[in-house]
């Protein structure tokens, strides 16, 4: 006969009850939010590509990172290769983060200063953006003799300069069209060549002289006079697709 299912009502022994408590949690599924999970390991990625170099990355090193095993990892991208583009696009996304999601040029009494305020958030200008910077650089290296990547860096290209054309139209510094989208890639080249030299050479770019340089090349031209030209740029490439 069992004593628990017949006793007396009441209240339980404490050391039962104990029992019984640590049965109910011990067996109740742990509630795992996935899309966190996988921002995580993507995290992870990131880091582990900075400590370990691009070509050196294993699973397992980011599965430590990620606290988790090599077998969670697998669970949430099917390769290797699937880690990494998602370590690349955490990095993205945190460099498009640096930038204020308000718009002050909006507010600013003078809407070129506004936006290089805004755009200037995204080069190397401490540590975080550094790490960022460090790994995209890393990325671009590859894509050199890897067709695949070279053509997802066109992807994320289109994006960031369609997006940017978009800014530019929208705050009056360039008519919609052929002249945002033309600004749009002389803006992001400039952001590129400044970022990959100061992530060469921090030392030697501390974040006010980065900041005073992007202004240097910009300013004149966001400033100049363009023709007013609504025909598409022949440059333009379409946004990459879902």
């Amino acid at each position: 006969m069992n004593p628990i299912a017949f006793r007396e009502p009441g209240p339980l022994p404490a050391a039962l009850a104990r029992r019984l408590i640590f049965y109910i949690i011990t067996v109740m599924p742990k509630i795992v939010d996935h899309a966190e999970r996988r921002a995580q390991i993507a995290a992870a990625a990131a880091q582990a590509i900075d400590e370990k170099g691009l070509d050196r990355v294993r699973l397992v090193d980011v599965a430590r990172l990620a606290s988790c095993t090599t077998g969670a990892v697998s669970h949430y991208f099917p390769d290797k290769d699937a880690v990494l583009v998602a370590a690349l696009d955490h990095v993205l996304d945190n460099l498009a983060g640096y930038a204020p999601r308000s718009d002050p040029w909006s507010r600013a009494d003078d809407p070129v200063e506004g936006f290089l305020d805004v755009f200037s958030e995204i080069l190397p200008l401490d540590d975080a953006r550094q790490r960022d910077w460090r790994i995209w650089i890393a990325f671009c290296g590859r894509a050199v003799r890897n067709p695949a990547l070279a053509a997802l860096h066109r992807e994320y290209y289109a994006d960031i300069q369609d997006g940017m054309a978009r800014a530019l139209a929208d705050i009056g510094l360039a008519s919609p069209g052929r002249d945002a989208q033309q600004l749009a890639v002389a803006v992001v080249a400039a952001l590129d060549g400044l970022g990959l030299r100061a992530t060469l050479e921090i030392s030697e770019w501390p974040s006010e002289r980065q900041r005073s340089q992007l202004a240097y090349q910009l300013a004149p031209l966001l400033r100049a006079k363009r023709a007013l030209d609504p025909r598409p740029s022949q440059f333009h490439i379409q946004e990459k697709s879902a």
